[in-house]
């Protein structure tokens, strides 16, 4: 047990990441073989739903945390915060109950009022549970992020299996995850008001809320380059079409999957870094360091996706396995750019992060406008891309002015030609090129092991 403790804190991270997101993957064939593609799509619309209420919820609160707690009166920034948090919860949960039958009349796919309220319980608590998650992740408090988040998982995925296989379809997914984010959300508050206190001052509430707001626009403005396009879907294609794409999106999320215990590590302690000694010839090592992980996790994804979706779902989902290498490609953009942003967020505001999330998105919204009623769901994949790496320019570029990183560009476009090439290739051929691509991530001394070791004891 004492050797376990000792563990580096990015391998807790994978093994939680590993659980969480190996039981979401599990339950996917439970949920193709029990609910029709077009029951699929439906509940795929109603997830894209929760994600914008949950980024309203959050108000932006993680990422306030860290901006105003990691200084010498921490625990009490953090205690308002947390109070912040709950207030918002409170607030939001009176506009679900008040709110839904509103809600379900204007769905785009036939839905409930009980449906809304099961999925607006589990969206208004995530505030609640990220900032205790948040502060644990600032303090490498690893394994106590791993238990909790993995617990949740496993409550979540063990009622979900039940309650679909008792006939309860996608209402049951729906109440699976309010009971769970309840139980988390109850723990949470309990240890967070023993180690920080909870307070509530509007005064300083308004302040924490002015760095927050504007990063819920971009929050929003991220809703846009991610979902949104299923509300324009909606409309436009059959309900299979859209459950064909919500299952070769999950499987795309392995890209995100494979980079999220890097991200867990680096994210939370990337201004510490840069503001340290040697801070960004540090943050350069390490953010290059991820750049080639994430091209070797998206090309990973994108040659196992026939594999995958024999694996994960009937004959009838086969139309998703072309839908997913450019899908990777999007997120390969998206996770790029929450590397190359820390000059944007090292700023004392949020509105320059905001401004290129809403230049995005706008993209995103214009490119869903043109192409989607002519070339349906490969009009929502293609602007996805197009908006997503714009996206990623406008950070690379306009971080560069606060925080200066030295990029080996040529040496990355070499590794992302090699990636892209085994992808074309397809098949063990792409396989032999992509494993090329490993050892070129070595060869070019892109992977630097020894840099994010350094910035390991930084908090």
């Amino acid at each position: 047990m004492r050797r376990l403790s000792r563990l580096p804190a990015p391998l807790v991270y994978a093994g939680a990441m590993a659980w969480t997101k190996g039981l979401a993957m599990l339950s996917v064939p439970l949920l193709t073989r029990q609910l029709a593609p077009a029951e699929f799509g439906r509940l795929e619309l109603l997830s894209s739903a929760a994600e914008i209420g949950g980024l309203i919820a959050g108000a932006g609160l993680v990422d306030t945390l860290y901006r105003f707690a990691s200084g010498a009166d921490g625990r009490a920034q953090a205690g308002r915060v947390m109070g912040l948090a709950l207030a918002i919860a409170l607030i939001g949960m009176i506009v679900v109950v008040l709110g839904a039958p509103f809600v379900a009349a204007a769905m785009p796919l036939a839905t409930t009022a009980t449906e809304v309220m099961l999925l607006g319980a589990a969206v208004v608590l995530e505030g609640v549970i990220g900032v205790p998650l948040g502060w644990m992740r600032m303090h490498s408090r690893a394994w106590g992020f791993g238990v909790l988040t993995s617990g949740r998982a496993t409550v979540q995925v063990a009622l979900m299996a039940a309650l679909v296989l008792g006939g309860f379809g996608v209402s049951g997914v729906l109440a699976a995850g309010a009971v769970a984010g309840l139980l988390l959300a109850g723990l949470l508050t309990a240890g967070q008001a023993r180690e920080t206190g909870i307070s509530v001052d509007p005064r300083v509430g308004m302040k924490l809320l002015a760095y927050g707001v504007p990063l819920v626009g971009s929050g929003l403005c991220a809703f846009v380059l991610g979902t949104a396009d299923r509300w324009f879907l909606a409309g436009q294609v059959p309900a299979a079409a859209l459950g064909w794409y919500g299952l070769a999106v999950k499987i795309a999320m392995i890209v995100p999957l494979l980079a999220q215990p890097f991200e867990l590590w680096w994210y939370p302690r990337r201004l510490a870094v840069l503001a340290g000694p040697d801070g960004r010839a540090q943050s350069s090592r390490v953010v290059m360091s991820g750049m080639a992980g994430l091209m070797l996790a998206a090309g990973v994804v994108a040659l196992a996706a026939p594999l995958l979706v024999r694996l994960l779902a009937p004959a009838s989902y086969a139309p998703a396995v072309a839908m997913i290498p450019p899908l990777t490609l999007a997120l390969a953009f998206q996770l790029a750019s929450s590397m190359a942003n820390v000059g944007c967020y090292a700023r004392n505001t949020g509105t320059q992060t905001f401004l290129i999330n809403l230049a995005a998105a706008a993209v995103a919204l214009g490119c869903y406008w043109v192409l989607i009623p002519q070339y349906g769901v490969s009009g929502a994949i293609g602007a996805t891309v197009i908006s997503q790496g714009a996206r990623f320019g406008l950070f690379a570029v306009l971080s560069q002015q606060t925080a200066p990183l030295d990029w080996p560009v040529a040496r990355l476009m070499a590794m992302l030609a090699v990636t892209v090439g085994a992808v074309g290739v397809g098949g063990i051929g792409g396989w032999a090129v992509l494993a090329v691509a490993a050892l070129l991530s070595v060869g070019l001394r892109l992977v630097k092991v020894p840099a994010m070791a350094r910035a390991l004891p930084v908090i």
